[in-house]
């Protein structure tokens, strides 16, 4: 059947619901901070994800300290990040959606075990220089874990806190949020 006006796709969700007829959100999600600091915590885990790959390219006597440089990165970046999750995220998502022994969040704070845990293998890698190619895999297989369980979290715990918190409350979440890191040098310098 032929339509008689043309509709056009914008994958935009503001413009599907304008498109629904549905009242356009008047603010910001609560999240939208949390969201901006992930995307810089992306750029920087994608800068130190190139690095990794040079490692096993490093001429031998420099791969251990620059192995240890990306452990210490891992670290300043990661643990803050998680130690605020665990403290805020998820015991607000956890009373707006379901507490207890079957708490929502319980996978998300696994895969911070995972994450703890892996972060303190490359730990123990990152002296043995002719480890280069097995450390480089691990700290990819890492990461790989990091982006998944940002993903995880920014498509089903922060729409519960979106649904739930008022903006006053959501300001409040936010406040403890770790700084941005300045980093690490690069895998090179000495």
């Amino acid at each position: 059947m032929p339509r008689s006006e043309t509709t056009s796709f914008s994958p935009r969700g503001a413009d599907l619901i304008a498109q629904s007829g549905a009242p356009r959100p008047s603010a910001p999600p609560v999240t939208a901070p949390l969201r901006a600091a992930r995307a810089q915590l992306r750029q920087a885990l994608a800068a130190l994800a190139e690095r990794v790959g040079a490692l096993p390219s490093l001429p031998l006597e420099q791969r251990a300290a620059a192995m240890g440089r990306v452990v210490a990165e891992l670290d300043e970046r990661l643990r803050p990040h998680l130690e605020f999750e665990e403290r805020t995220i998820h015991p607000v998502v956890d009373k707006f959606a379901c507490e207890g022994p079957a708490a929502f969040s319980a996978s998300m704070r696994y895969e911070h075990v995972i994450i703890y845990r892996w972060l303190a293998e490359l730990g123990r890698q990152a002296g043995e220089a002719s480890a280069a190619v097995a450390f480089s895999r691990r700290a990819d297989n890492l990461l790989g874990v990091v982006l998944a369980h940002f993903e995880l979290e920014e498509e089903v715990l922060f729409p519960v806190l979106d649904r739930t918190m008022s903006a006053s409350s959501g300001r409040a979440l936010t406040l403890g949020a770790p700084a941005p890191s300045r980093g690490a040098p690069p895998l090179d310098a000495e």
